[in-house]
């Protein structure tokens, strides 16, 4: 008998606790929404005899423990994959960069100053293209020296040079190469 004396002063506390919820809300757009939820729980409360007579308390909150760890282990799974991909991208932009420093100490080894490198790597890390700056003119006693070809074209023999050493070296194809003489 106090079985039900507990479950009916449970409910009425319930009820009167969530009527002056309901009368402190602030806008009455909220208030459906806590109807709502407040009727939901009212529902589990009016049910929980008939569910403890079925089940066993202890085999319902196992229940609901067992579902609850295995919807925060789907969030733990997805924000797992989406560390990755960031990982992923971290990686990519310390690649781009390092490659992009040896290119420079390539071109700095051919006496050659270097404005900017740029580097971009596909999905798969392979190199998509190579764009190079290098300064012409004589600038700390360095010049680079420029041929005129019999069609007016002008070309660069050193700088042809460069693009064919990282050609070789990162086995890519000259048009993945972009260099570009400024001055």
């Amino acid at each position: 008998m106090s079985a039900v004396y507990d479950w009916v002063k449970n409910i009425v506390f319930f009820y009167i606790f969530m009527t002056a919820v309901l009368h402190l809300l602030p806008k009455s757009n909220y208030q459906k929404y806590v109807r709502f939820f407040c009727g939901l729980l009212l529902v589990v409360m009016l049910l929980s005899p008939i569910l403890n007579f079925i089940y066993h308390e202890d085999y319902l909150m196992g229940k609901i423990s067992y579902e609850s760890f295995w919807q925060e282990m789907d969030g733990l799974q997805m924000d797992l994959e989406g560390m990755e991909e960031v990982q992923k991208q971290a990686y990519k932009r310390e690649y781009e960069k390092a490659i992009g420093n040896d290119v420079a100490l390539m071109a700095e080894g051919e006496e050659m100053q270097v404005n900017q490198v740029a580097v971009s790597l596909n999905e798969d890390y392979t190199i998509g293209e190579i764009a190079l700056s290098l300064r012409l003119g004589e600038q700390g006693g360095i010049y680079i020296e420029k041929i005129t070809l019999e069609d007016n074209s002008q070309e660069y023999p050193k700088v042809m040079q460069l693009k064919k050493k990282i050609m070789d070296f990162y086995k890519v194809d000259d048009s993945q190469i972009q260099i570009v003489v400024e001055g």
